[in-house]
């Protein structure tokens, strides 16, 4: 049985929502070809971490691999087949770890009920295990902690062991995202028996020995992982979880596109992702290879510190959306693909600063004090968003230029550099990708724009979009009416401020090998590994 994100907050406050089923994933192909599933798969991306714990986070390389493993308690359900779920970005969720998940009937709690799963180290999932796993995940990465408190959960007294099987996550209210919330990444639940022994005075969470090691119910043992480089994974047969055929998975960081583009159509990997967005569109007509072409509500973005410089004016920052070409981004850099954006948020009604109009820009800049323009450092990486992110930057970078900024562009090789570097705000523009880890925009709307957000790093703030976002937080799913206008209520308030600017609404895009099933992009964009070959 599954259930939506949190229908009705009201109804959830009479009767508890249980969510039970098999491991998230999907089963068929976009195409649902019924070919042989392979037993062995390579997967070639752009960039993996140096960690397999979320800290260091490094960006959409952590995705890749928090994804891909999977140890969380719920996971977005993909429903029965691989075109749907790549027809509709899922925003049900379902039991992964968890056998099912309850509002309590008085609002103090989710009681988690856990299914008997068992690590590599032959330990059984318990509720000390979740209950370790996510103090220790609020110690490693803060962003955890802020992340747990928006979405409702009391982060000073989180857990109540109930039995061995069961445990109470305490909250201090429910939002419309409350069971949503623990299917993300960050959330990740460790064999704590096991991890337990690697504790030190000097380590208190065992990350050292954790970013290294697999202590989890993934259901996959660790064969080699050499940060930043490769990851190896065969089957763990003791572990009670629903998989595809695939026993092996080896994950390569292959940096070059042209190389990625190769591997596939060679048939010596059988996923890949993060192409040039026109890679995509030859690779969907090479023999033997099918791309995934995913609706998605991620978006890319331009992020500005607001702190210090001309930046730190709102209308220098709205003249720079207004220099912008977005129909052009999407022409030249994202092959057609994608949808210009008309408003910070998907679902918002268009914004006037999003309408391109260069003439106007260089007004908003004279009047501010700028009609000579100004220098401006764009950091990007091509590890998040992916290769387009250089195109991107060549073609604002000419864009600003005819308006008077003069943009200097600066590439960020590493994925934990340039997340490190994102989350300490050393940047004075950066462009970013907001992949969707919550699938509401009670919460997307949460991580970088909230005023005590942790992962604020533009320094804008403002307590009435603080307050919409709080009271969309606590409007019910099915009120639409009531949502729409606290959406556009909140998108008008950030475009007073405009911290943050979005570029386009991207598509959740992947080539791999004609009819390998499970194939399709979750939520995040990236893959589950179990899900491949059923």
């Amino acid at each position: 049985m599954k259930h939506s994100r949190l229908a009705a907050v009201g109804a959830l406050a009479a009767a508890a929502l249980a969510l039970a089923g098999c491991s998230g994933g999907a089963s068929g192909s976009p195409t649902q070809s019924k070919a042989a599933q392979p037993a062995s798969v390579v997967v070639a991306v752009g960039a993996l971490p140096d960690s397999l714990t979320p800290a260091p986070w490094g960006g959409s390389a952590s995705h890749v691999v928090l994804s891909g493993l999977g140890s969380q308690l719920l996971a977005y359900d993909s429903g029965s087949s691989d075109k749907a779920a790549c027809a509709a970005s899922p925003t049900e969720v379902t039991g992964r770890l968890a056998e099912s998940a309850e509002i309590n009937p008085d609002k103090t709690g989710v009681i988690v009920k856990l299914k008997k799963m068992t690590s590599q180290f032959g330990n059984t999932l318990s509720a000390e295990d979740v209950a370790w796993s996510l103090q220790i995940g609020m110690v490693r990465q803060p962003v955890m902690k802020g992340t747990l408190k928006s979405s409702g959960f009391n982060v000073d007294n989180l857990t109540t062991v109930i039995d061995d099987h069961t445990i109470q996550l305490n909250t201090t209210s429910i939002t419309s995202y409350t069971l949503a919330s623990l299917q993300n990444n960050l959330f990740y639940i460790h064999d704590s028996v096991e991890a337990k022994k690697h504790v030190t005075p000097d380590d208190p969470t065992a990350n050292n020995w954790l970013s290294k090691n697999l202590a989890d119910y993934s259901g996959w043992d660790l064969e080699e992982f050499t940060p930043g480089t490769s990851l190896t994974l065969k089957a763990d047969p003791k572990w009670e979880g629903t998989r595809g055929s695939v026993k092996r998975i080896v994950v390569k960081a292959v940096p070059s596109t042209a190389t990625r583009s190769q591997l596939v159509e060679s048939g010596e990997a059988q996923v890949a992702g993060s192409f040039e967005y026109s890679q995509y569109a030859s690779l969907a007509k090479a023999t033997g290879v099918e791309v995934s072409d995913c609706t998605s509500q991620t978006r890319d973005t331009m992020m500005m510190n607001t702190k210090t410089g001309p930046l730190a004016n709102a209308e220098v920052r709205r003249a720079i959306s207004m220099a912008i070409d977005r129909k052009a981004l999407v022409k030249g850099a994202y092959a057609g693909y994608g949808d210009p954006a008309t408003a910070i948020f998907p679902g918002a009604d268009p914004t006037a600063s999003y309408t391109f109009d260069p003439d106007a820009a260089k007004k908003a800049l004279a009047a501010a004090g700028y009609a000579n323009g100004f220098d401006l450092t764009l950091s990007y990486s091509v590890t998040r968003p992916g290769p387009v992110a250089e195109r991107s930057a060549v073609l604002i970078q000419s864009m600003l230029g005819k308006v008077g900024v003069k943009v200097e562009l600066q590439n960020i090789a590493s994925s934990t550099d340039f997340s490190t570097a994102l989350i300490e705000g050393r940047f004075q523009a950066v462009l970013y990708s907001e992949p969707i880890v919550i699938a509401d925009p009670a919460f997307y709307s949460y991580a970088f724009y909230a005023g005590d957000a942790p992962s604020n790093s533009t320094g804008w703030k403002d307590p009435r979009f603080d307050e919409a976002r709080l009271a969309l937080a606590g409007t019910p799913t099915t009120d639409t009416a009531a949502r729409t206008k606290l959406l556009n209520q909140m998108a008008g308030y950030v475009d007073e401020g405009a911290p943050i600017l979005s570029l386009v609404q991207t598509k959740n895009m992947l080539a791999h090998s004609a009819g390998l099933t499970g194939a399709v992009p979750l939520t995040n964009g990236q893959i589950y590994f179990n899900a491949l070959g059923r």
